[in-house]
């Protein structure tokens, strides 16, 4: 399965994607990186090209069955990356700006500034993936097929073969319409090309994953009463698919309800002081007194806390979910710096940026485990880079009804 995900254009120079991150390869302009889950996939075909090479041709040397199980590997990360390319390649063709592709055991993930206003670009975007694929999936047929015909070696074959097997599979599995797949973003595209309306277009494409959902997981029930045990993975994906998609109609209507409004609207009056990152849990604890270490801006409580290095510089922010995760016989050696979420980690905003295309942002899963217990938070930054405030989850789900009440105003 493949992800097609486009976030809100981030404010020029100012706003940070936690899909972003540092290594990586660059190819074609874009950064290319793999992900633990992209690892643990190679591993498994690792695994499972070791014992069937063998099985389909029996009687090779082990450096040749060694080979061509790397051949598998090359292939279908090569897959991958290839697929993610094309809907960037597109994306930019488009208008989109920059960006990474993460590779991770369930496909690519497009990250960076990619706004796409016309339901003709995404429609375009979302479709260029799975053309690639099954491009490729017929140009590995017609090579397995000539080296067949000219005599090559048999296992030289069957990479080719699997090449076909793989681009084909990601191919038609990223067609389903299902929340975050590129079938379910060509849908969006479509309803959203004949109402006009993007939101209606988005809740369109959410119910149609959760009825693409519910039909894979009825299919995979049925395979496994009739004895076959590949249904419990059709399942699987079709819990998953009714998972992702009524958690996209959630988006889609917290988007809505966003609209209009902007980061300055909802944003505290006074900003969030920053705290020494190199303090130890102890010392930022006594420091405030009992209970205060919780108090926020105008007597609010504080569930984050920015942070800043010994040059002053804003080195990332702490939860109080971090500070509760640590162990009480550490608070005196751990500094706050160890267990915060870094800078690099977090989505930084100013005070003008539209709340929809921030909400956007907020809602790609980060790579660091520290950075889970941040997700939803963003700093605000002003026109000279400095602190103008934290946002949390709290924050926009206030915005949330906020705007749902004026909406309801304005429609009475």
């Amino acid at each position: 399965m493949t992800m097609t995900r486009t976030p809100g254009t981030a404010p020029a120079g100012r706003g940070t994607d936690p899909g972003r991150r540092r290594g990586g390869v660059r190819l074609a302009g874009f950064n290319i990186r793999l992900t633990r889950g992209a690892y643990i996939l190679a591993m498994l075909a690792v695994v499972i090209s070791a014992l069937s090479l063998r099985a389909a041709a029996p009687g090779r040397p082990a450096g040749a069955y060694a080979a061509a199980t790397g051949g598998v590997v090359v292939v279908l990360l090569a897959s991958m990356i290839g697929h993610g390319l094309a809907h960037a390649a597109t994306a930019r063709r488009h208008g989109a700006r920059g960006g990474e592709i993460s590779v991770g055991f369930f496909g690519g993930t497009m990250h960076g500034r990619y706004h796409l206003p016309a339901p003709r670009a995404q429609g375009h975007t979302a479709a260029a993936g799975p053309a690639a694929s099954l491009a490729a999936a017929g140009i590995s047929v017609a090579a397995a097929a000539g080296l067949s015909a000219l005599g090559a070696a048999q296992l030289a074959v069957l990479v080719f073969a699997a090449a076909a097997w793989i681009n084909a599979v990601l191919g038609v599995v990223s067609l389903l319409p299902g929340a975050g797949q590129d079938g379910g973003q060509i849908v969006r595209a479509l309803v959203w090309a004949r109402t006009g309306d993007p939101v209606r277009a988005g809740l369109a494409a959410a119910r149609t994953g959760q009825v693409t959902g519910a039909v894979l997981v009825a299919a995979g029930l049925a395979a496994l009463v009739l004895g076959h045990i590949g249904g419990l993975w059709v399942g699987l994906i079709g819990l998953l698919m009714l998972a992702a998609s009524r958690a996209e109609a959630r988006q889609v209507l917290l988007t809505a309800a966003l609209a209009g409004l902007r980061v300055r609207d909802i944003l505290p009056p006074s900003p969030a002081a920053a705290t020494h990152s190199w303090q130890t849990v102890r010392a930022f604890l006594d420091g405030a007194g009992p209970g205060a270490a919780l108090a926020g801006p105008a007597g609010r409580a504080a569930t984050a806390f920015p942070l800043r290095d010994i040059d002053g510089r804003l080195a990332g922010i702490l939860t109080l979910s971090q500070l509760a995760a640590l162990r009480a016989d550490r608070c005196d050696t751990t500094r706050l710096s160890e267990i915060a979420t870094p800078i690099a980690h977090v989505v930084t905003t100013t005070p003008d940026e539209p709340l929809p295309g921030l909400l956007a942002r907020l809602a790609v899963r980060p790579a660091i485990p520290a950075a889970l217990h941040t997700m939803g938070h963003a700093l605000v930054l002003g026109d000279d880079g400095a602190l103008a405030g934290v946002l949390t989850p709290a924050d926009m789900a206030r915005a949330s009804q906020a705007g749902a009440l004026c909406r309801g105003g304005r429609a009475r």
